[in-house]
């Protein structure tokens, strides 16, 4: 039986559930950051047949900013649209908040979230150098290529409204 992804809210607390955990450290090894993004942040979780399949955390970092910082979907329901319903509801859910402005780090070592993230209308924006290395104890492997920088993506939430960018792709 196909199920679709609802997304719902969740109690953002550290730790979480061992599911909702093992998704989180997937996307971020360092527990002190996911404790933190949690604690100030809105953790929603998509469910495939009540299994979580992915999680997101988005906070809010200016007074129209809004940043993403944790997705993650797991691997058995990656390349189903999991992840891309996921950042397209935190992206309702910023505008409707009043955001202007959605953005994600992810890593050079990323070609998949990065093109996930430009599907959903997000553009680089920024690269800061060695943030992995400069910032992680312990070196940070992602299908293993070592992760060295971060790449800063932003989407401009004013210029279109859902769907938008897809329709523009297609024309």
């Amino acid at each position: 039986m196909a199920c679709t992804f609802p997304i719902e809210r969740e109690t953002a607390v550290w730790p979480p559930s061992a599911p909702l955990r093992e998704l989180l450290l997937d996307a971020d090894p360092d527990e002190r950051r996911i404790a933190g993004h949690l604690a100030h942040g809105e953790l929603y979780v998509a469910k495939n047949c009540g299994t979580a399949a992915g999680v997101i955390v988005i906070r809010q970092t200016g007074k129209h900013t809004w940043e993403i910082m944790n997705c993650s979907v797991a691997p058995e329901y990656r390349r189903q649209r999991c992840g891309t319903a996921l950042v397209r509801h935190a992206l309702n859910i910023i505008r409707n908040k009043g955001g202007r402005y959605a953005e994600v780090g992810t890593s050079d070592a990323s070609p998949g979230p990065m093109a996930l993230y430009e599907s959903c209308g997000f553009q680089v924006y920024g690269v800061i150098n060695n943030h992995f290395t400069d910032n992680y104890p312990e070196p940070v492997w992602d299908n293993g290529v070592q992760c060295i920088d971060m790449i800063r993506m932003r989407a401009d939430l004013s210029l279109r409204k859902e769907g938008a960018h897809h329709a523009a792709q297609k024309a």
